[in-house]
């Protein structure tokens, strides 16, 4: 095995090893959880900001129209961890359970210059996640007096393997399509208890999800004199139904099971949405980039009925602001990186809204990294603070601290000693 096959191969295993979840949710109970919007590339710094961003080294799946700048000849490989500290605060939150931390593995992917002018990227990445426990305390009917407790918890993730192309027209746009296939499974339980604790009857929903689920992108760029470069980004994904195959089943406090039903039906209506995104480079080591998000779910309220008391779905959006600087050299009759700093910030409302009062997320990022001359390898580092939700209206926030660590292998293949240039 060489070199460049052992790289691969540990790459892969770091990716796929490194799969534990702790850390809980509160707002992750509803419909998919919570739902990714982080990247978990080379945009990661920049607060996941990237719809206008290109790059001929890293991949960029923020918008797919972005893989046909990867440089001729070129295969890449890349993979992200992610380490999470979550503080919570607000009344409902048990003082036993005020803190939280876990490790896992965010994305896998590879990509590949297919010809001078089309680009190709396979990953796998997650889609939303959920985890979470609550009790709610109530009064068994016709006992007049006498107090139950209700325990519910759900965990569980969707994840999406994708297919992206783009393809670059006159040197100054390119063109898109990712087709993504969203699968995973939720598992959702609830148990009545009696007052010291024993479990009276206990039922256990399984979901497992899946469904095609397409993007579309473009990018148009170009110069403006000899120090600067633009670039307008545009995504879009059409409205999908996810389908859904339910497993209820219903034990008593001797397990006995009471019922066990099997169906199959429309579990959730994903609404369309799209993005926007500039950016803006002087002299190849200064970038400012911008994006704006946006997803529909008000279109397709009606199509998502969630059980519970205050709980409604609004639609969503984000801002993002990122800023980079690249440290390059000559090197060959051509500029090498050699390192890069970022940092970025975002702001945005989820697609939850409870007690009238829609969950809203915003924080900062900082990110390094370092491109070595010696081996095929990138490395870099992310930093990220947020707050999520809010301790109003009896609800709990979330200050949530984020390292990420991305690894990318890149190297020029030749097929058959054929090249193109």
């Amino acid at each position: 095995m060489n070199q460049r096959s052992v790289l691969i191969f540990l790459l892969t295993v770091i990716s796929l090893g490194a799969m534990a979840q702790g850390n809980f949710s509160p707002y992750s109970q509803m419909g998919l959880g919570d739902i990714e919007d982080g990247f978990y590339n080379r945009t990661t710094g920049l607060g996941n900001t990237g719809i206008a961003y290109r790059s001929n080294r890293f991949l960029i799946n923020n918008n797919p129209a972005s893989f046909s700048e990867l440089a001729n000849q070129y295969f890449t490989m890349e993979t992200g961890l992610r380490g999470t500290f979550i503080d919570y605060k607000g009344s409902p939150v048990d003082i036993a359970s005020t803190q939280s931390a876990d490790i896992t593995f965010r994305r896998l992917a590879m990509g590949i210059k297919l010809t001078k002018h089309w680009g190709s990227s396979i990953g796998l990445v997650p889609f939303s996640t959920s985890n979470y426990e609550f009790n709610v305390p109530y009064n068994i009917q016709g006992s007049g007096t006498e107090i139950a407790n209700h325990f519910y918890s759900g965990h569980g993730s969707v994840n999406k393997v994708y297919w992206g192309n783009s393809y670059e027209f006159f040197h100054h746009v390119s063109i898109g399509v990712e087709a993504g296939y969203i699968f995973g499974q939720l598992n959702q339980r609830d148990i009545i208890q009696a007052g010291n604790g024993a479990t009276q009857v206990s039922t256990t929903n399984d979901i497992n999800l899946q469904n095609l689920y397409m993007t579309y992108g473009i990018q148009t760029y170009g110069n403006i004199g000899r120090h600067w470069q633009w670039g307008i980004g545009g995504v879009y994904s059409p409205q999908t139904d996810l389908l859904a195959s339910y497993n209820k089943s219903v034990l008593d406090n001797d397990s006995v099971n009471l019922q066990n039903n099997e169906l199959i039906q429309r579990y959730m209506s994903l609404p369309h949405s799209y993005g926007v995104g500039l950016s803006l480079t002087h002299n190849q080591k200064y970038t400012w980039v911008a994006d704006y998000r946006y997803q529909d779910w008000n279109a397709v309220q009606s199509k998502n009925v969630y059980p519970g008391q205050d709980y409604a779905i609004a639609s969503s959006e984000r801002g993002s602001f990122g800023f980079e600087i690249s440290k390059k050299k000559a090197l060959y009759n051509s500029r090498v990186e050699l390192s890069y700093f970022q940092s970025g910030v975002y702001y945005g409302n989820s697609y939850l809204q409870i007690n009238g009062q829609q969950i809203k997320d915003m924080g900062v990022t900082a990110g390094f990294g370092i491109n070595s001359l010696k081996t095929p390898l990138a490395y870099s580092i992310t930093f990220q603070y947020g707050v999520k939700g809010t301790t109003k209206n009896n609800l709990i926030r979330e200050n949530y601290f984020n390292v990420t660590f991305n690894i990318n292998y890149g190297s020029i293949w030749y097929t058959k000693g054929k090249k193109f240039e």
